[in-house]
């Protein structure tokens, strides 16, 4: 893991040093949009008007509408990003990063990070606010130089970096805002214009929009990482549950692994105590209802489940896709629909227990699904659902099968230092 968290944080002491006007070159970068169209681009929310033109991309207010966002189709993680922008003094705007939509939270409110265009005199344009969500994180009310870069009736440039759980923005070259957030790791960028009851039309605008993509959390595996489930279809380091040194009898095809009803389920013959894991999954809507809809989870140490199902749009609970399997709901349903690949990713402690054989300690779970964290540091009381009895021995990651379509792909562990020892 050094070595891709060594290249990252050189990218960020080298951006913290570039001025606003950065000469870097144009290799690896990607402009938005490539043409005078908003190809790759959705709208979501209100129905403010976009379009493009002359390397430009325009929002036009429209009255007594919600906040609307033209939305990127694709997702960013990691990575640094350039604009312009020129706004009406009366219209506030952002740009989003790592926001998304899901039907789960308040029935798909664009929610997330936005880089703030205020052209009011309060001036804290990219101050850093969570729309939908928790409001202002890193306003400029302490910070004259930001608030002063701001240029009324002007084009102002802003780059964003956005690395790990860390963004930080700068203001026609003045430093803004520097945020340590965990909450969000992946999302949608989109051009917000604001909700106003002025019948009046109101303009802002985007040019030079380019983008460098450094990458999601998860896409590359540290060094450390065990592979567990490759394009290469090497499937030795799993069997079947009950069935010791068995063939898989899942189907696997293209770097995918299904589950096929009635073969049961599959552990790794590797057993593991604190580690990081990373499985992307895809259910199958198989039209029946409720737990019998896309049932399948994550078995850590084949003790605790990170329960999968197909369970989008509906209310949190202890039993839906992202809980700790009637322990505890996650803080956000970030769930997808059926046949939508998602991802998760777990940050596990073992519990720790004495030389008697006494528990000391419970287990902790760090969950993001989908890039949202929904799970933080949260204890685990004791094995979930048909989990394995707790015990000090480490244990195999197991994956389920229950009667429902469930595919796997990108499989990976790494291993962590346990700081604190058993006793």
């Amino acid at each position: 893991m050094m070595n891709r968290l060594s290249l990252i944080a050189a990218t960020v002491l080298a951006c913290a040093a570039a001025p606003a006007q950065t000469t870097d070159a144009n290799y690896g970068w990607t402009t938005l949009p490539k043409r005078d169209t908003l190809d790759g681009w959705v709208q979501r929310g209100g129905q403010a008007l976009y379009r493009a033109q002359d390397g430009v991309i325009i929002g036009q207010s429209v009255p007594n509408t919600p906040n609307s966002f033209l939305c990127t189709r694709r997702d960013y993680g990691d990575f640094i990003l350039e604009y312009e922008f020129l706004v009406d003094p009366r219209l506030n705007s952002g740009v989003q990063v790592r926001s998304n939509s899901v039907t789960g939270y308040r029935d798909g409110v664009v929610h997330g990070y936005q880089i703030e265009i205020d052209p009011s005199e309060r001036a804290w344009s990219a101050g850093i606010y969570d729309e939908s969500r928790r409001g202002w994180l890193f306003s400029l009310k302490n910070d004259e130089a930001a608030r002063r870069a701001f240029k009324q009736d002007d084009w102002n440039h802003v780059r964003v970096v956005a690395v790990g759980d860390r963004i930080k923005t700068w203001l026609n070259g003045i430093a803004a805002a520097d945020l340590t957030d965990h909450l969000t790791r992946t999302g949608f960028i989109a051009l917000q214009v604001h909700g106003t009851k002025e019948s009046e039309p109101m303009e802002v605008r985007w040019r030079n929009i380019r983008i460098l993509d450094l990458g999601h959390p998860g896409d590359v595996p540290p060094p450390e990482a065990v592979m567990l489930l490759t394009p290469a279809g090497d499937l030795s380091t799993w069997q079947h549950a009950d069935q010791p040194d068995s063939t898989i009898k899942w189907r696997f095809a293209d770097g995918i692994l299904t589950t096929v009803a009635g073969t049961g389920d599959i552990v790794t013959k590797q057993t593991f105590a604190d580690c990081q894991i990373h499985v992307e999954f895809r259910i199958t809507d198989n039209g029946q209802d409720y737990q019998h809809n896309g049932n399948s989870g994550v078995y850590i140490q084949q003790r605790y489940e990170v329960q999968i199902l197909n369970s989008s749009g509906r209310p949190r609970a202890d039993d839906l896709c992202g809980a700790i399997y009637r322990q505890r709901a996650p803080d956000y349903n970030m769930a997808l629909p059926a046949g939508e690949w998602q991802t998760y990713d777990i940050t596990f402690h073992a519990p720790r227990w004495n030389a008697d054989g006494q528990k000391t300690a419970n287990a902790r779970m760090t969950v993001y699904h989908n890039g949202t964290c929904i799970h933080n540091n949260v204890e685990v009381t004791d094995k979930t659902g048909a989990g394995q009895p707790e015990g000090p021995a480490d244990g195999p990651l197991r994956l389920q099968e229950h009667g429902c379509q469930a595919s796997f792909r990108n499989v990976w562990i790494c291993p962590l230092d346990q700081t604190t020892e058993n006793e």
